[in-house]
C-alpha cells in the first residue's frame, strides 16, 4: 500500500471503501433498479401492462426492489431523488412510467447527486460506523459515475488518493500545481471535483489481436480502421514506402506505447498473424472506452466467426488516447503460439475475407453509431451455440460446446432479436419457419436438378458432363451453387442421355415434375411446411426440455439441432438488415410472409416454376 498523508480517520475509511476491488462486479442500487423499470416500460407491449398477470407481477416484484433500495441511501441524496421515487409508485400509466423512469436517471448521474451522495458517505464516515455501512453507501457512488468507476484508472481511484496521499505524491501526478494549502477540507473538495468531472474529450483506442489476418493491408468498417501489422508498423517506423492516414499518428503513439515495439518485432516473425485496430470513438469519457473498442471489434468479429471464420484473439494491448495524447497504455503484448500441425491458413485467410465483405455491406451504417447492445449480445450468444462443430474447436483447442447448451444459447439470441426488433417471438418464429420451408424446398429442386451431374468421382470423367454442369450452375462469390431451374429444364434431354443410377435419374425427372407442374410444386411445399411445423413444435418441446432441466433424449435433441441452426441464421440476417437498412421490424417479418405468399399465388395462378426462372432471367 502506498504511503499517506496524516489525515483524520475519516478521510482513511472513506479512500479506503469508495473504490471498487479489483474484479469486482459493479454494484446494484436504487439507480439500476429503476432503470430496470424504465427499460422493462419501454419493452412491453400496451396491451399487456395492466392485463397481463405476469407483467403485473414483474412490476410488483420491480417496486419491492426500488422500495428496497431506497432504504440504502443516505439523507442527502434521499431528499433530492423523494419527489421522484413518488412519481414512480404509481405504475399503472406505462407511458408515465417511462417519463418518470428517464427523469430519475438524469438526475441520479447529474453532478449534483454525486456531491450528495459523496457527502452521505463522508458524514456517515465521520460519524463512525461499520465497514459494511460505508460500502453501502460508496456503491451509491459506484452507481453514479457508471463506467468511470471501472479499470486501472477508476475516478474512484484518483478521488481517494487526493483524500490521502502525500502533497508530493499528489504534486507529480498532477497536471497544474496543486492549490493550496492542502487542508482536509480541501481534499474533501478535490475528490469530489475528480468525481463530477471525469476526463472527457476525443477518443481513440488502439488495440491488438492476433490470429487475425486481414484480406488487404488496411480496412475501414466505420469508426474502426483494421491494418495488417507486418505491413502498417514498418511503414510506420522504419521507411516511407507506403503511405497510410494512421501513418503519424503510429509515430507519435510510439514515444509513451511502449508495447508497439515488441508488436514490431512480433509482427515480423514468421506466422504470426497480428492486426491492429484503431477505434475512433469521438467525444466521450476516457473511462470505459477501451471496454466499448472491444466491444465493437467483438462484434464484427461474431458475424465472421459466426459464418465459419476463426475467432481473433486479443494479444491484451490496449492505448486509450484522449484529445490524440496516450491517456491509457498496458503493459505489452501476448502474443499465444496456437499454430498446430495442421495449420490453418484457410480459415484464417477466409476470415479475413468475410470481414472485407462485412466492411462493404456496414461500413457506412457503423460510422453513424454502434451495434445497440441486444444485437452485439445475439452475435455473441450465437458464436458461441457455433462451437458445438466449429474450426475455433478443430484446430485450436477451443472448448466443444454440447447441443444442450447450443440450443440454449440460440433461444437467447432468438429472445433478443425480437426484442431488438419489436416484434412477438412468436411472428418471429413463423417467419422463419416461412423462409426455412421454402430454403429447404429450393434445395431439394437444385439439388434432384444437379443429381445427374454430382459425384462424378464415382463414375469416371465425362467431357459432356462437366459441360453440362457448367452451363446449368455456377457459384457466388460466397462459394454457395446456384443452379438455373430454366437451363436445367431446356437441356434436360441431353442430362437424360448421360450415364446415371436409377435413384439419380428418378430423383431429376421429380425434380422436373415440380419445375414444370404448379399443382406438382405446391405438393412439395405443402410437405416443406408440414415437416418444418414438426420440427418447430418439437424444437419449442426441446428448448422448454433444456431451459427447465427436464428429461431429454439425445437422439429428440439432435433431431432438431439443423432446424435450430439454420433458423437462427436467418434470425441474423434479418436482425442485420433491420440495423444496415433501419427498416422496422414488423416490415421485414411482413416481407418473410410476403414471399411466401406470391410463391402460392404464383402456382395458384398455373405459373411454373420454370416459366417464373425464365422471366426473372430475361428481367436480369
Amino acid at each position: 500500500m502506498r504511503p499517506t498523508a496524516t489525515v483524520s480517520d475519516w478521510l482513511l475509511s472513506v479512500a479506503e471503501v469508495l473504490p471498487l476491488p479489483h474484479r469486482a462486479v459493479p454494484p446494484y442500487t436504487l439507480g439500476e433498479a429503476v432503470a430496470e423499470l424504465g427499460d422493462y416500460a419501454q419493452v412491453v407491449d400496451a396491451s399487456e401492462w395492466n392485463r397481463d398477470r405476469p407483467t403485473r407481477k414483474n412490476r410488483r416484484s420491480l417496486q419491492i426492489e426500488i422500495q428496497a433500495q431506497s432504504g440504502a441511501i443516505g439523507g442527502r441524496l434521499g431528499a433530492l431523488v423523494a419527489h421522484l421515487l413518488d412519481d414512480l409508485r404509481d405504475d399503472a400509466n406505462q407511458e408515465a412510467v417511462v417519463t418518470a423512469t428517464t427523469k430519475f436517471g438524469e438526475v441520479w448521474h447529474s453532478d449534483i447527486a454525486v456531491t450528495d451522495a459523496f457527502g452521505d458517505l463522508s458524514a456517515a464516515a465521520k460519524m463512525g460506523t461499520t465497514s459494511a455501512a460505508l460500502r453501502r453507501l460508496a456503491a451509491i457512488v459506484t452507481s453514479q459515475v457508471g463506467p468511470s468507476a471501472r479499470g486501472p484508472f477508476s475516478v474512484l481511484t484518483y478521488a481517494a488518493d487526493a483524500l490521502v496521499n502525500t502533497e508530493d505524491q499528489l504534486a507529480s501526478e498532477s497536471v497544474g500545481p496543486l492549490p493550496g494549502p492542502l487542508t482536509e477540507e480541501r481534499r474533501f473538495e478535490m475528490a469530489r471535483e475528480i468525481l463530477v468531472a471525469p476526463p472527457v474529450g476525443q477518443v481513440v483506442v488502439w488495440t491488438v489481436y492476433s490470429r487475425a489476418l486481414l484480406w488487404g493491408m488496411r480496412e475501414v468498417i466505420g469508426p474502426m480502421t483494421f491494418l495488417r501489422a507486418d505491413w502498417a508498423l514498418p511503414n510506420a517506423f522504419e521507411h516511407k514506402w507506403h503511405d497510410f492516414p494512421e501513418r503519424e499518428e503510429l509515430r507519435e503513439l510510439r514515444e509513451n506505447v511502449h508495447w508497439l515495439d515488441d508488436l514490431h518485432s512480433e509482427a515480423l516473425e514468421q506466422g504470426n498473424r497480428l492486426t491492429l485496430v484503431r477505434v475512433d470513438l469521438g467525444e466521450r469519457q476516457v473511462a470505459g472506452a477501451a471496454d466499448e473498442a472491444r466491444r465493437r471489434i467483438e462484434a464484427i468479429v461474431s458475424i465472421a466467426v459466426e459464418a465459419g471464420g476463426v475467432s481473433w484473439q486479443n494479444a491484451g494491448a490496449t492505448a486509450v488516447l484522449l484529445d490524440g495524447k496516450a491517456r491509457i497504455s498496458s503493459e505489452g503484448i501476448t502474443v499465444r503460439q496456437t499454430r498446430t500441425a495442421d495449420d490453418d491458413s484457410y480459415g484464417i485467410g477466409g476470415t479475413g475475407k468475410i470481414l472485407s465483405t462485412v466492411a462493404d455491406e456496414f461500413a457506412d451504417v457503423l460510422a453513424k453509431g454502434p451495434m445497440p447492445e441486444q444485437l452485439v449480445e445475439a452475435l455473441t450468444s450465437l458464436r458461441e451455440a457455433r462451437m458445438t462443430d466449429h474450426r475455433d474447436v478443430s484446430f485450436y483447442g477451443a472448448r466443444r460446446v454440447t447441443p444442450r447448451v447450443a440450443t440454449a444459447l440460440e433461444d437467447h439470441a432468438m429472445e433478443l432479436f425480437a426484442s431488438a426488433l419489436k416484434v412477438p417471438a412468436s411472428e418471429l418464429a413463423t417467419a422463419l419457419q416461412r423462409r426455412e420451408a421454402l430454403r429447404q424446398a429450393d434445395g431439394r429442386i437444385a439439388a434432384q436438378l444437379m443429381a445427374p451431374l454430382d459425384e462424378v468421382w464415382s463414375r469416371g470423367p465425362n467431357a459432356g458432363r462437366d459441360q453440362l454442369e457448367r452451363k446449368i450452375s455456377s457459384y457466388s462469390r460466397d462459394g454457395i451453387r446456384l443452379v438455373s431451374v430454366a437451363k436445367a429444364v431446356a437441356l434436360q434431354d441431353e442430362i437424360r442421355a448421360l450415364p446415371m443410377s436409377e435413384l439419380k435419374r428418378a430423383d431429376f425427372e421429380d425434380a422436373l415434375a415440380i419445375c414444370t407442374l404448379p399443382d406438382r410444386e405446391r405438393q412439395l411445399l405443402d410437405e416443406t411446411w408440414r415437416e418444418t411445423g414438426l420440427l418447430r413444435a418439437r424444437h419449442r418441446r426441446v428448448r422448454n426440455a433444456v431451459n427447465h432441466g427436464l428429461p431429454l433424449n439425445e437422439v429428440t435433441l439432435n433431431s432438431i439441432r439443423n432446424y435450430a441452426e439454420s433458423t437462427s441464421k436467418i434470425a441474423l440476417d434479418i436482425a442485420l438488415t433491420w440495423f444496415k437498412n433501419g427498416e422496422s421490424g414488423a416490415a421485414l417479418i411482413q416481407r418473410e410472409e410476403k414471399a411466401w405468399t406470391e410463391r402460392i399465388d404464383r402456382i395458384s395462378s398455373g405459373l411454373s416454376c420454370v416459366d417464373e426462372d425464365a422471366r426473372n432471367n430475361e428481367e436480369s
